[in-house]
């Protein structure tokens, strides 16, 4: 009797023993896959649209000439798409565009400034240089420029775009084709 019951109490004992590693390996399977997470259809995505009314120390809101406003396209060698760029009467790229009227240096290391210059806002400005147009846009506490600069590439409207020294490197298009079609073009070669 007592050989039956140690033989039943151990081949309970395997069988639970058995059973936890099956569930063990099955729970440590099922977190190995990647999480997926869905957003039901009544659950709404925040996005920040620029605040075309807040005021800034110093800056002004800047209106884009026409001729830079539209949708432009790039591409870049190593893409087969075109990127769009958006530019309206206040917005590059979903960056509000001011305009400096105070005389005041902006500095990139001051905590102030970080905190009052806070968000997705540059400095514009706009210039005539040699026959072309040039909009300067500029992260407002960054150092470094971008210029669009108005022009005609093989027969297409383009912006070129070029750093501080005016130096193209690129352009954009009206047109999607054509900004793939140009996209290993080397650009440095136009002279502005």
């Amino acid at each position: 009797m007592f050989k039956k019951i140690s033989i039943l109490i151990f081949s309970l004992f395997m069988f639970t023993a058995c059973s936890n590693q099956n569930n063990t390996q099955k729970q440590a399977s099922s977190s190995n896959k990647p999480k997926t997470h869905y957003q039901s259809k009544n659950s709404q995505i925040k996005s920040t649209k620029p605040n075309l009314k807040k005021k800034y120390h110093g800056l002004k809101l800047m209106t884009v000439p026409s001729e830079f406003r539209g949708t432009w396209y790039r591409s870049d060698a190593f893409s087969k798409k075109a990127r769009k760029l958006i530019i309206t009467n206040h917005l590059v790229n979903e960056s509000v565009l001011y305009k400096k009227v105070g005389k005041f240096k902006l500095d990139h290391n001051s905590t102030k400034q970080n905190k009052e210059y806070a968000g997705n806002i540059s400095l514009g400005k706009y210039l005539q240089k040699n026959g072309q147009s040039w909009l300067r846009v500029t992260d407002i506490l960054g150092p470094v420029d971008l210029v669009y600069i108005t022009g005609n590439f093989k027969g297409h409207e383009c912006l070129y775009l070029a750093y501080s020294s005016g130096d193209i490197h690129s352009a954009i298009f009206k047109d999607a084709k054509t900004a793939v079609k140009y996209r290993k073009y080397d650009f440095s070669k136009v002279n502005n």
